[in-house]
């Protein structure tokens, strides 16, 4: 058993048995500055992470029953954190998740053994000791024995089985310690136990790509601060140029009538708490530990409504927590790691007055992507608002597509025709976005908005999988025919000739990050051929990537980069086609093909600037002014 879990080259993305790099962020305390009047670490107005993005890697994970040669149980872990009080598990598992979240995978496992063990020395030794014994041919990495879903896990089953206290109850964390590598054993039982070794049949490939959606969906890395910039974007902004539009919703206002949060107060706390947590001072390894939610109030004079609002808004209490969790079935025969209920909707922790982040990738999540929930809670919206939001927040996803292509594509030469212009020369037939016309090349690009549900996240259920993958794509190939169609009757003669297309690059962009993977484009591709579309002579294989990846291309498109030379390449090579585009960038040019998006890095910049002054205008009157920049 041991050898079967350790030869296997683990896929990108792999949760429970791998991790995405986190080493090509900076630092939290490079964007971050310490506020006296809080303690809280509120965004900085000039530093910026120093490059743009986490990359999925192809990583081992080694296991307490890898190193021991022991099988752990469900109660081998719950005896171990049982010792503890709830407040010091869900205190310690912070300070490992924000190391995880700010470190190099190597250095951050170094980091991780030293805060853990009482003798780390030894410890590293049990496990390079293992690593030269059973380490894969081809593999010089060291592997990872700590992740965030061990976390995740971990600050599941302390819920269940720690007292809930705040006080410290045992001075020593290596049982901590060791009850983490255990509940790697039980993630790979409970994740990876029913992989076949041979896909023999369609069949086999169920249990992969329920085994690589959830992994993949769950590890998804993203540029912190296009992330932060795009949400507000996306989410908090009322686009004046679709006012006129039908189904127009001003989000900002909607968000505040969900919510009962000022949307630029939530973004700028939101960015704090989370800036706080991130960090973990690298003398001690400690993160800032529980956070006083009377002196959090009081820091930023919230009003009694205000504080009510961002706890209902982000915490959720430790008794309603382990209901929730015992709600939902998680227990010895189920760690549902990957479900995002109820850490994910609420990610801060409150107990005996005190508020804990055991998981920095979940508030992270919350923050930036998890927003789009806050306008669909049952609780607070009726279900006509919800249908209307999600069908209006499609046009916003579209419109912000088309912006981007539009700052990009006139600076390097090259034109963007959009949905609006294509349709006026169509007439009534369906067509995508926009397309681009490169030379000989036109690349048909549509943006779907489509998030994949619970069901897929938590579970990787595959008929709603592959129901989504005709939602996203089966539709989309149907508006590129469309579009080929009125291109080649000439409808379209003012802007393209028909007769010098020699192909068509159909891309869809999604905003969603998805879990790229031979498996996946198998059904992909299964769902298109269903519809008997993308049939025509100059039309290409479809490709997918994930706006965070498009993003990344800005500034090389502006400056003459070639899409559709980029998109030929990528499908020429299946292995590519069936990565993640980032990854093919760093493969094709390396890190410098990674870069900062300058669009975003402004709009974060500003974004900081405006939350500084308004914490600055909310805490005036302190000897600090607010602010004391380390």
């Amino acid at each position: 058993m041991m050898q079967r879990r350790t030869n296997r080259e683990r896929p990108a993305g792999a949760g429970s048995a791998g991790l995405p790099s986190s080493g090509v962020e900076a630092r939290a305390g490079e964007m971050f500055v310490r506020s006296a009047g809080s303690g809280l670490l509120l965004p900085d107005r000039l530093a910026m992470p120093r490059t743009p993005s986490g990359v999925e890697w192809h990583v081992v994970r080694g296991t307490w029953g890898d190193v021991y040669g022991e099988d752990p149980s469900w109660d081998d872990v719950t005896s171990r954190l049982s010792g503890y009080g709830l407040g010091q598990v869900l205190a310690t598992l912070g300070g490992v998740s924000a190391i995880l979240n700010s470190s190099a995978p190597v250095e951050g496992q170094r980091r991780i053994i030293a805060k853990l063990f009482e003798f780390p020395d030894q410890v590293g030794r049990d496990f390079q000791a293992w690593w030269d014994r059973e380490k894969p041919g081809g593999l010089t990495d060291f592997p990872l024995f700590f992740t965030e879903p061990q976390v995740v896990a971990a600050a599941k089953i302390a819920l269940l089985a720690c007292p809930p206290v705040t006080q410290t109850r045992a001075s020593s964390l290596d049982p901590l310690g060791e009850s983490l590598l255990m509940i790697g054993d039980l993630l790979d039982r409970e994740d990876a136990g029913d992989l076949p070794s041979v896909i023999g049949t369609p069949a086999d490939r169920i249990p992969w790509l329920r085994y690589l959606v959830t992994n993949g969906l769950f590890n998804a890395s993203d540029n912190l601060a296009h992330a932060l910039a795009r949400t507000h974007d996306l989410y908090l902004t009322d686009r004046p140029e679709l006012r006129d539009e039908p189904g127009h919703i001003d989000l900002p206002r909607r968000f505040r009538e969900t919510t009962g949060l000022d949307p630029e107060l939530a973004w700028t706390l939101g960015a704090c708490l989370f800036g706080t947590w991130r960090t973990v001072d690298p003398k001690s390894d400690r993160p800032p530990g529980p956070l006083s939610l009377e002196a959090f109030s009081s820091s930023f004079r919230l009003t009694k409504q205000e504080a009510d609002a961002f706890a209902d808004y982000l915490f959720t209490d430790a008794a309603a927590a382990r209901t929730q969790l015992r709600d939902r079935g998680v227990g010895p025969d189920a760690l549902r790691v990957y479900d995002p209920l109820p850490l994910a909707n609420k990610p801060l922790i409150r107990l005996e007055g005190r508020v804990y982040c055991p998981s920095v990738r979940l508030l992270r999540w919350k923050l930036t992507s998890g927003l789009h929930h806050a306008f669909l809670a049952p609780e607070t919206t009726r279900a006509s608002d919800r249908q209307a939001y999600l069908t209006y927040t499609g046009r916003v996803f579209e419109n912000y597509v088309e912006r981007l292509l539009r700052r990009a594509l006139p600076l390097s030469g090259k034109r963007f025709v959009g949905e609006r212009e294509l349709r006026q020369s169509a007439g009534n037939g369906e067509v995508c976005d926009g397309v681009i016309l490169d030379g000989d090349s036109v690349v048909l690009v549509e943006a779907k908005a489509t998030l994949f549900p619970l069901a897929v996240r938590a579970d990787g259920d595959f008929d709603t999988l592959q129901s989504k993958a005709g939602d996203i794509f089966a539709d989309a190939a149907e508006q590129f025919d469309g579009t080929v169609a009125a291109i080649e009757a000439g409808a379209l003669r003012d802007a393209i000739q028909p007769e010098r297309v020699s192909r068509y690059l159909p891309l869809v962009v999604t905003l969603d990050t998805l879990p790229i993977t031979p498996f996946f484009y198998e059904i992909v591709e299964e769902a298109v051929a269903a519809r008997g579309a993308l049939r025509h002579a100059k039309a290409q294989p479809l490709q997918a990537v994930a706006v965070s990846e498009l993003e990344l291309l800005e500034a090389s498109i502006s400056e003459g980069g070639n899409l559709g030379d980029l998109l030929v390449e990528r499908a020429a090579n299946g292995t590519y086609r069936d990565d993640y585009l980032k990854n093919y960038l760093l493969r094709r040019a390396g890190r410098g093909a990674l870069r900062s998006n300058p669009h975003l890095v402004e709009r974060y910049r500003k974004l900081v600037n405006d939350g500084v002054e308004l914490l600055r205008a909310r805490t005036r009157g302190d000897s600090s002014g607010g602010l004391d920049p380390e």
